[in-house]
């Protein structure tokens, strides 16, 4: 009974601590886990090379610091699902995939770029309207996607013989909604992770790069909606986590949340509790709490 009641106390005081220190996570802590294989420097360095991202995007990315999004809770996550707009509004999937060209449209900064962004200069996850009007107004956030969209519209619009500018409007909307949405369900499960007692880590040079949508530890995590044609930034085109990491010292060990495709319109389609159980639990199994300044803690 005494070692029972022990062992909660000193559960309960690691919370405690935990909830109290200022957690930060930046590009220098991602490339000093991650960058470890020939596939990630090759990455990197291609990445740092683009001469579309070179003078903006990476310079940006590698100043970029996650802390906000640590002092989110399940219940901040829970209100923004309940109180979005609709992120893909009326738009049908048959005629938003339809636009080749705004399926295959790639901006320089990635959207997750802009998402994380938006969470770290206004201290709150967005709704779907507050994204919108945060990438209206805020300059950065403005040169990084929203001008970039509407210049696209422009093109496509006036290029494509017989389609109107409505439609690749709706394009648009439901390419990056489905980002937004994948944005959402991420910080769902961090959030949640979290709350169970694990140093989960996020950061947008992970995600956009590395192809790591969040971690813990040496474990790198993918959520994943199955069969989606838009896994966030195309990801499923392209090299896969367990590829790039492959190979390193010590290796690192994978966990993939895989959801089936929404089959409700108009709900923020999120991993359920079991899922997100099975999760935690299978996540406290191989991770031991890092120690004091390390992983991007300070």
């Amino acid at each position: 009974m005494v070692v029972s009641r022990l062992a909660r106390s000193l559960q309960a005081c690691a919370q405690f601590r935990m909830a109290m220190m200022i957690f930060r996570t930046t590009a220098q802590d991602v490339l000093g886990l991650f960058n470890v294989t020939p596939q990630t420097r090759q990455a990197l360095a291609d990445w740092r090379a683009d001469n579309s991202k070179k003078d903006t995007v990476v310079p940006f990315v590698e100043a970029h610091e996650t802390s906000s999004v640590y002092q989110l809770e399940p219940g901040d996550v829970e209100r923004v699902c309940r109180t979005t707009e609709h992120a893909l509004g009326e738009v049908k999937r048959v005629t938003a995939e339809s636009i080749q060209d705004i399926v295959d449209w790639h901006p320089d900064f990635a959207f997750m770029h802009v998402l994380h962004y938006c969470v770290e200069a206004t201290s709150e996850l967005p709704t779907w309207q507050r994204f919108c009007e945060f990438v209206r107004e805020d300059r950065q956030a403005r040169a990084m996607l929203w001008r970039p969209a509407q210049e696209e519209v422009q093109r496509v619009a006036s290029s494509s013989a017989g389609i109107s500018r409505s439609i690749v409007k709706d394009a648009m909307r439901w390419r990056v909604g489905n980002a937004y949405y994948s944005f959402l369900r991420e910080i769902y499960v961090t959030t949640h992770l979290r709350a169970a007692g694990l140093d989960v880590r996020m950061h947008p040079l992970a995600d956009a790069l590395f192809r790591v949508d969040f971690w813990c530890g040496r474990t790198a995590c993918s959520l994943l909606v199955k069969n989606s044609k838009f896994h966030k930034d195309d990801e499923g085109r392209k090299r896969q986590t367990s590829e790039l990491l492959s190979g390193a010292m010590p290796p690192f060990q994978f966990h993939k949340i895989q959801l089936e495709r929404a089959s409700r319109f108009g709900v923020v389609h999120l991993p359920g509790a079991e899922q997100i159980e099975l999760a935690a639990k299978q996540l406290h199994t191989v991770v031991q709490m890092p120690s004091p300044g390390v992983d991007g803690q300070s």
